[in-house]
């Protein structure tokens, strides 16, 4: 949770939460719309045609029978767990705001299969379609092998999301699937043909390139001598998936401009100024949670390649060995990327770059921040590099990038560009290059840290190349001279010789570069420079400056602690007494109690209200803290109501110093509330004994909260009810007339993003 996640209006962002994510256990409610009662389809490999489909007991057999339908606003097809089918899932219709169609799997087992098997362009195909949320499916599409390696890629993709009918196509949800071993083809936009080979193409152009991969949302037009209108492609949102080896990409956004041969130009994906009234960018994408990987394929390239789009979120994915970019942006405006874990790119299919972040060409308003980089062919790259393309705005802070093959943080600059670099963390053991390349517009650098053991490192002194009050851990002879108030010494990490652990299919593990925080004592704490704007947050979500002035780095001083946790575990059954683990209990005529549930071994905290007593406090369960809890901090915890009455649980609420509720989430009547500032908002349902896991990450700097259900984003980037500068108390608790019992579990407050905890 940070600020300027997503520079897009507030309502905007409300209305991506509140129609991105709907799952099994938590229905989320559309936005003030009538719903339409919609028919589920059931389909099975052991199902039959001729079955009405519309239970899971006489279920469809075949994907021509889905495909061959026209499906309607509230619609659902599941397809039978542990089945497969070879071909393309092509489903017709279009959903409607407030209902959309969607596509999930019913029973036990592993995900439902589709294998395109190369034998057509997309193995999940929607076309000139909206309003669509794809779950749960394993998605392939691989074109046998030759005994030439190369020969069988083809202009391939697993999920195909298309446009070219000149209109806006709303609301396309990827979730939870597994889509991998995509044999696409690698079309580069640029390069010689002479290093053309099997399967990989030189000098394509724009529209020509970059089309295959696992996931990618295309248009184009119909006619390209008539161009008609453009179609725009709005609010898409891929999360909580894996994309493994998968080539060219892993997730493609991707505008039509018309530049291959006979086409009449539109400007639309392309634009040659920053105000180009001809650019009409896809809008308001969230690539969040995913993770993508290229480590058995020799044709990968970038992890995520955002282009063509206007308001893009890319947020905590991990991008392991990857070719290219880990994430790349091309022609495209307002886009945040931040909490991502990228690791391992390296030169694939014929690629010149092997970065784990890129800004490029025609790129304005772009926030790179909160990443970890390590391990890369190269850290960072800022590529404003094409002559005819004089403009580019970048802010790249609070990354760390440690143990980059060649280059740490490189650019390309052309005149009219402007980026600015601050409080970076870029430690190599034996670095040739800190900051090199070409620039002719201008990149600013300050408070950045640099660390290797390499005796005469190279950094970029071009006048266009700004140096002010950055650290180095040595007085190198190439340390540019034009840095008048640098800081040089031992950076004096927490532990800079940290192994791991990494981010895999279960997530980030981003407080692992929290090792690269400065201890007391460090020449750099307190040594930066003061940068209006700076977003009031490090890495690691500690307020900046935590002293006198800001540190340089990426950190402020110290690794951020956990404020406390508690399983339960080890108490014994029975009341719980106020001051037990640090706890205030109140439990005035009714009851708080540890219990059983789930087992003997797997204790949890019970609150039963069967009649009035507590005053304020009511039955209650709450931590204090004396000195309120400042900058981003987690609340995790597993609740569950295992009771039918109706009363109002705040599960949690978290309060300021005045004892006033900032931030409210409750489950009453079967359903989950949450305040979005003054204004309850119903976010979804809940089941009688079922457990959910609530995790809130509260930025008490920017007074922004966000909300993950059983780790999938219900609010994001939401007000605060009233003021907080800090959190004084978290408590999970009913009042007055309010009745019924709530389980606690597997409590834990930490400081720093939670994302993927």
């Amino acid at each position: 949770m940070t600020a300027n996640r997503r520079l897009v209006s507030r309502a905007m962002a409300a209305a991506l939460c509140a129609l991105a994510v709907v799952f099994a256990s938590i229905a989320l409610l559309p936005a003030q719309s009538a719903h339409a009662a919609g028919t589920t389809y059931y389909v099975s490999a052991a199902g039959n045609d001729s079955n009405a489909g519309t239970s899971s007991s006489a279920p469809w057999r075949s994907l021509s029978k889905v495909n061959s339908r026209t499906f309607q606003p509230g619609d659902t097809i599941r397809l039978r767990s542990g089945d497969s089918w070879v071909g393309q899932l092509w489903p017709k219709g279009s959903g409607v705001d407030g209902d959309p169609i969607a596509i999930d799997r019913y029973g036990e087992g592993a995900k439902p299969k589709i294998a395109g098997q190369g034998t057509v362009g997309d193995a999940v195909r929607l076309y000139n379609q909206q309003y669509w949320e794809i779950r749960n499916l394993d998605v392939s599409n691989t074109a046998p092998a030759t005994a030439t390696p190369g020969e069988n890629l083809g202009d391939f993709r697993g999920i195909g999301v298309h446009g070219d009918n000149g209109q806006t196509l709303h609301h396309f949800v990827i979730d939870s699937v597994d889509v991998h071993d995509v044999t696409g083809e690698v079309k580069w936009i640029g390069g010689n043909t002479a290093n053309n080979k099997p399967g990989i193409t030189f000098n394509t152009g724009w529209d020509r390139s970059k089309n295959t991969g696992g996931i990618a949302f295309l248009t184009t037009v119909q006619d390209i001598t008539a161009p008609g209108a453009p179609t725009v492609l709005d609010d898409i949102t891929v999360e909580n998936s894996t994309i493994k080896n998968t080539s060219f990409a892993g997730i493609v956004t991707k505008q039509y401009a018309g530049d291959a041969p006979g086409a009449v130009f539109t400007g639309w994906g392309k634009r040659a100024t920053a105000t180009d009234s001809r650019f009409t960018p896809h809008t308001d994408v969230t690539i969040r949670g995913n993770y993508i990987t290229q480590a058995n394929t020799d044709f990968g390239g970038n992890g995520i390649y955002v282009t063509g789009t206007r308001g893009a979120l890319v947020e905590g994915n991990v991008i392991d060995r990857v070719g290219v970019s880990g994430v790349e942006t091309n022609m495209a405006d307002t886009v945040t990327v931040q909490h991502n874990e990228i690791m391992g790119t390296h030169h694939m299919g014929g690629s010149a770059d092997a970065n784990g972040l890129d800004p490029d060409i025609g790129t304005t308003n772009q926030l790179f921040q909160y990443n970890y980089l390590h391990d890369n062919g190269d850290g960072i790259l800022l590529c404003a590099c094409n002559s005819s393309v004089r403009f580019g705005s970048a802010v790249v802070r609070y990354n760390v990038v440690t143990g980059s093959e060649r280059w740490n943080l490189h650019m390309s600059q052309t005149t009219g560009s402007v980026a600015d670099v601050y409080n970076n963390t870029f430690v190599n053991t034996n670095s040739s290059t800190m900051v090199s390349g070409g620039v002719s517009g201008r990149v600013t650098l300050t408070n950045n840290l640099f660390v290797t053991g390499n005796s005469n490192p190279e950094f970029n002194k071009q006048t266009t190349v700004i140096y002010n009050n950055n650290g180095y851990s040595s007085d190198w002879a190439s340390r540019p001279t034009t840095d008048t108030k640098a800081v040089i010494g031992s950076p004096m990490f927490v532990n800079p010789a940290v192994t791991g652990p990494y981010g895999d299919e279960n997530g980030t593990r981003l407080g692992t570069a929290a090792n690269f925080a400065l201890q007391a004592g460090s020449p750099f704490v307190d040594a930066g420079a003061t940068i209006t704007g700076n977003g009031g947050l490090d890495y690691a979500g500690a307020t900046v400056p935590l002293g006198s002035g800001p540190e340089i780095g990426a950190l402020e001083r110290g690794a951020p602690g956990i404020a406390f946790t508690d399983t339960f575990d080890g108490l014994a059954t029975g009341e719980l007494a106020n001051g037990t683990n640090g706890w205030r209990v109140i439990s005035t005529n009714n009851a708080v109690d540890v219990v059983n549930t789930p087992s003997a071994t797997d204790k949890s905290v019970r609150l039963t209200r069967t009649i009035e007593g507590g005053g304020t406090d009511g039955t209650n369960l709450a931590r204090l803290f004396s000195t309120p809890l400042q900058g981003v901090v987690t609340i995790d915890a597993q609740v569950m109501r295992n009771d039918t009455q109706a009363g109002w649980f705040g599960l949690p609420y978290v309060y300021n110093s005045s004892g006033a509720q900032a931030v409210s989430v409750a489950f009453a009547r079967g359903e989950i509330h949450a305040y979005e500032g003054t204004t309850d908002r119903v976010i979804g349902t809940y089941t009688s004994g079922k457990w959910y896991r609530i995790t809130l990450s509260v930025d008490t700097v920017n007074q922004r909260f966000d909300l993950d259900i059983d780790g999938r984003r219900v609010l994001n980037d939401a007000a605060f009810r009233t003021s907080m500068p800090g959190i004084a108390k978290v408590a999970w608790y009913a009042n007055g007339g309010e009745r019924g019992s709530v389980h606690v579990d597997d409590v834990r407050v930490s400081r720093g993003t939670g994302f993927r905890q």
